[in-house]
């Protein structure tokens, strides 16, 4: 009698498990990425100034000088201080390395002071000028700029439904391949979204990418510049049901 109960309930389970297994949901799931090329109408410039001396007092009074020029002649292109963004001097002290192979002992050769600067720069047609204005009144360091565009989120959003619908039609692709039908959205993230990038846009073969131009062409007020575009980029990740014939 025991060994029929045992039968019994092993029997049992195993038909939930078999139902179970039948009842769990078929599923795709694929990725779409969307990548917008826009033209930039903002650049943030930095560079700095450094000055060396064997007085501190001298360095800083050297630096002081050049920076006080520098910021004069970037405020005399017309912009406004709200977009200028200035770093603390940085002292760094300078040692005599002929004199002794241990730097406790060894005694100071001068000092160096550094002062670092970004400007975010609303006019794009300004970019040569200051650029040429910055290094000629006091700037000895130039250490890069990156173009921008001031409507970020409005091109994220809509490199995201682009995004989106790629990964709808790469599943649609799919389960036609199949003879299935997409259903309705399970789940849906977000992968990583992109800032900036240059103009070459390497796909990845397995993700159903989407790429759109800007309208205006690279265009601004006329006058082609010889900025190229900037991607603004993004990532989702769909899971739909899968329906079967």
């Amino acid at each position: 009698m025991r060994n029929q109960f045992i039968a019994f309930f092993l029997m049992l389970a195993i038909s939930v498990i078999a139902m179970a297994a039948e009842e769990k949901p078929r599923s795709i799931s694929t990725q779409g990425e969307a990548v917008i090329y826009v033209v930039p109408d903002e650049v943030v410039i930095s560079f700095g100034v450094e000055t060396v001396d064997k007085s501190l007092d001298q360095a800083r009074g050297a630096n002081d000088e050049a920076s006080s020029r520098l910021l004069k002649a970037v405020k005399a292109l017309g912009i406004e201080e709200k977009y200028i963004q200035a770093d603390r001097m940085h002292v760094e002290i300078q040692y005599d390395e002929t004199r002794s192979s241990f730097r406790v002992n060894r005694p100071i050769a001068g000092y160096v002071t550094r002062r670092s600067y970004n400007i975010t720069l609303k006019d794009v047609k300004k970019f040569e000028k200051l650029v040429d204005t910055v290094l000629k009144s006091g700037a000895n360091q130039f250490t890069g700029f990156t173009f921008q565009t001031s409507e970020l989120r409005q091109y994220r959003d809509k490199a995201r439904l682009m995004a989106i619908k790629a990964a709808k039609e790469k599943a649609v692709a799919l389960s036609l391949a199949l003879n299935c039908k997409v259903g309705h959205p399970r789940t849906i993230s977000e992968g990583g979204i992109g800032g900036y990038s240059y103009r070459g846009f390497n796909a990845n073969a397995n993700v159903q990418n989407v790429a759109q131009m800007s309208l205006n062409n690279g265009s601004v007020d006329g006058e082609t510049l010889p900025l190229g575009q900037i991607a603004v980029q993004a990532s989702v990740s769909v899971t739909f049901d899968l329906i079967a014939p």
